[in-house]
């Protein structure tokens, strides 16, 4: 497995990353990005400030809707963004990029001019994702084992500032998301300046110096004539960046023509740049089949080291973002609140293809008669009646007109709230799969005329994940392929958390033909179930 090593936000002096470097008895690690954003001053304007609305003095909410929010920006990006969280949450280890949540946390809402750093951070390693950096870097694995250790470590750092070049470039076709780029590209390259060492020519400063320059910046005041002519080499690769940028062929194209740039100008450079001082000597590319593996890196992923948002704060975030979310794995995970219980990922899912059953119509009308008999009822009192049980609030009207009875009635309430639960997995292919579709038509038929509600729910897993596909829509009915394990416990307790509250006693009524074999246990949806004061029955079929 490939990784490469983009620390985006490196907060301690043992993240490996250049900009935490000591140099001059200090380290860069000691000025944080959190302190160049307060430099900036809190009163200055952001680009965010003309349309970010949706802003929380809460914790909790803030760090969701800020979260939610970029993850939108990176939908303009592509498909392959992956997903965005902060350190600390749920999935960390399936997200691409990882967010230090110290940059924010203090203050909320935010200052504007902290969330454009944000925004143009997501929109940075997200571009890396869309244009297959990674593929960059596979493709120059056999040059880089071929070459001597500190030539790795230079010719690591040319291709991974070169990737930094291009989509920045690749960014500034958006005008608006160029903006947001180059805000995080100014506090990033100061940031990485106060790790250099001032007065003698390094390898480090100079490609520091190059991505500078690529983009009309002078953040490097000073001259050294010794940078003159390595820099007017990677001035024309930033030109050969710049067209490949600018190509309308596809991805694997482009990362052919960079890794080929990268090997081309370094054959130029390496000559110029022999026995230069190198400050930061860590590898950026550890190739596949290695034991040298630094700690936490993933193939291709942004991350981070840091502590994270704390437990209590990470599941309130998730919770709030499952709201608008099809995944309910982070409100499963908060309401068993059990860290011994394995919790597979669950998405709710709603399939679109119309099932077509075989109702039985005597079986329908007998469910009708079984629900109206054994509903909750309420008494209702028929007065002025001339004949029945005397009403002696009316026995007055006796001598008059002899409309002095009553008649009490009990009338069934018909507020029935019941959900199917079928167990969709693959051992329910064929004849049980239609025998349950036959039997939701039967009760969703006996459902019509009442004040009730019918929920059906079908549950199955796909590539690890749990999802939960509704079975009724109005009158309409679906289906689902059988697929994958069983996941009853977490069925469960999705299927109790999306019943509505109101409406007379729930029911939730299990169809499977198995125990479960997936995620948590059983015990944990009865539990669950108790607790929501919600009737279970669960049905063995086969």
């Amino acid at each position: 497995m490939q990784a490469v090593v983009r620390n985006i936000v490196p907060t301690s002096t043992n993240s490996p990353s250049f900009k935490s470097v000591p140099f001059s008895g200090r380290s860069a690690a000691e000025k944080t990005v959190a302190d160049f954003l307060m430099e900036a001053g809190y009163e200055c304007k952001g680009i965010s400030e003309y349309w970010r609305k949706n802003k929380s003095n809460v914790e909790s909410s803030e760090l969701a809707n800020i979260l939610s929010a970029l993850r939108k920006v990176c939908g303009h990006l592509g498909n392959n963004i992956g997903h965005i969280e902060w350190s600390g949450m749920s999935l960390n280890e399936q997200s691409s990029i990882v967010l230090d949540p110290s940059i924010v946390m203090g203050k909320y809402p935010i200052p504007f001019h902290t969330f454009d750093y944000l925004v143009g951070l997501v929109t940075h390693e997200g571009c890396h994702q869309v244009e297959w950096s990674d593929l960059v870097w596979r493709k120059l694995e056999k040059e880089c084992i071929k070459m001597k250790v500190i030539e790795k470590i230079m010719f690591h750092k040319l291709i991974y500032y070169g990737e930094d070049i291009y989509v920045d470039l690749i960014s500034e076709k958006s005008m608006i998301l160029g903006e947001y780029c180059e805000k995080y590209r100014d506090i990033t390259l100061k940031r990485a300046k106060w790790g250099v060492g001032i007065g003698q020519a390094s390898f480090d400063e100079l490609v520091l110096r190059w991505r500078d320059g690529a983009f009309k910046k002078n953040c490097f005041s000073s001259s050294i004539k010794s940078y003159e002519e390595p820099l007017a080499v990677l001035d024309n690769l930033t030109e050969e960046l710049r067209l490949t940028s600018l190509s309308k062929k596809g991805s694997s194209y482009r990362c052919d023509c960079r890794s080929n740039a990268y090997l081309e100008y370094w054959n130029k450079l390496k000559d110029l740049v022999s026995g230069w001082t190198i400050i930061d000597k860590t590898l950026l590319w550890h190739p596949k089949n290695t034991s040298h593996r630094l700690p936490n890196n993933r193939a291709g992923k942004t991350q981070i080291q840091d502590k994270g948002l704390p437990k209590t704060v990470s599941l309130e975030v998730e919770t709030k973002l499952t709201a608008d979310s099809a995944d309910l794995t982070p409100v499963i995970r908060t309401l068993i609140n059990d860290e011994t219980q394995e919790i597979a990922p669950i998405s709710r899912w709603d399939f679109n293809i119309q099932a077509h059953p075989v109702i039985d119509q005597r079986m329908s009308k007998r469910l009708k008669m079984i629900f109206q008999n054994y509903s909750e009822r309420k008494t209702v009192l028929n007065r002025g009646l001339t004949s029945g049980r005397l009403d002696r609030r009316r026995l007055y009207r006796a001598p008059i007109n002899g409309k002095c009875f009553q008649e009490k009635q009990k009338i069934p309430m018909l507020n029935w709230n019941i959900c199917l639960l079928v167990d969709g997995s693959g051992s329910m292919k064929g004849q049980k799969q239609r025998m349950v579709e036959n039997t939701i038509g039967t009760v969703h038929q006996s459902f019509q005329g009442f004040n009730s509600q019918l929920h059906a729910y079908s549950y199955f897993e796909i590539d690890g994940v749990c999802m939960i596909s509704k079975l009724v829509e109005g009158k309409k009915l679906f289906s689902t392929p059988p697929s994958g394990q069983t996941a009853s416990g977490q069925a469960i307790i999705a299927a109790a958390y999306l019943m509505p509250k109101e409406n007379g006693k729930r029911f939730i009524i299990h169809i499977t033909d198995g125990k479960s074999n997936f995620g948590c246990d059983v015990q944990s949806g009865i539990n669950y179930c108790e607790t929501e004061g919600i009737n279970l029955v669960t049905l063995g079929i086969g």
